[in-house]
């Protein structure tokens, strides 16, 4: 996967600036959505000048372009992420941590759900929450399939294409309220895991079964 990149920094000062930045972007934006969301408001609740501001993030859209792809770089890091097997268990793990953020921060959840389905297929929020995650999870898949844990003739950008549709299915139920939040992270991997078993080995179709 192409992961977002951070803006490269020269000193921890500035380190904790953009991680300020990104983190109370996130927090306004679940405050007053994407639309209420203003540079100029930003900047004070960041601590920094407007004009500070713009030197690194020349716009409102590449300023959530950063911090989403900055929360989902965070979330690939987690220990219960990074540290679990690598292959399916890894994939599902990352499902689960998606999860939960959702059910944690939900208006930025929603946020972040409404842009996208507004958005073009050429803008870049389309490239980081579904290109990206196709790519992550495609990647995911083909360290399973190294493993002997995919059927033979698998085909891994098909299924995780599959496996991000279902994901935001899953979030478009929950935003038109035919699905509790509490229950997202459920239906997320249960969605996920309904994909795999029919591609999985029997080994692998156990587990996922005892689930």
């Amino acid at each position: 996967m192409e992961n977002v990149q951070r803006k490269a920094y020269n000193s921890p000062r500035q380190v904790e600036r953009q991680q300020r930045i990104l983190a109370t972007a996130r927090r306004e934006i679940s405050r007053v959505g994407y639309e209420g969301l203003t540079m100029r408001g930003l900047a004070g609740a960041s601590g920094v000048a407007l004009k500070t501001l713009y030197n690194l993030y020349s716009s409102k859209d590449e300023l959530l372009f950063a911090a989403v792809g900055d929360l989902l770089q965070d979330l690939q890091a987690l220990p219960e992420v990074a540290e679990t097997e690598a292959g399916l268990p890894r994939s599902l793990a990352y499902t689960r941590v998606l999860g939960e953020t959702i059910v944690r921060e939900p208006a930025y959840a929603d946020a972040m759900a409404r842009a996208l389905f507004q958005s073009p297929p050429a803008n870049r929020l389309v490239d980081i929450l579904l290109r990206d995650s196709v790519a992550l999870l495609a990647s995911g898949l083909a360290e399973a399939d190294s493993r002997r844990e995919l059927a033979a003739g698998t085909d891994i950008y098909a299924l995780a294409r599959r496996m991000v549709a279902a994901q935001w299915g899953t979030v478009l139920l929950w935003q038109k309220g035919l699905l509790v939040l509490e229950t997202v992270p459920a239906e997320l991997l249960a969605g996920q895991v309904a994909l795999l078993q029919s591609v999985c080995q029997p080994a692998r179709q156990r587990w996922l079964a005892a689930l």
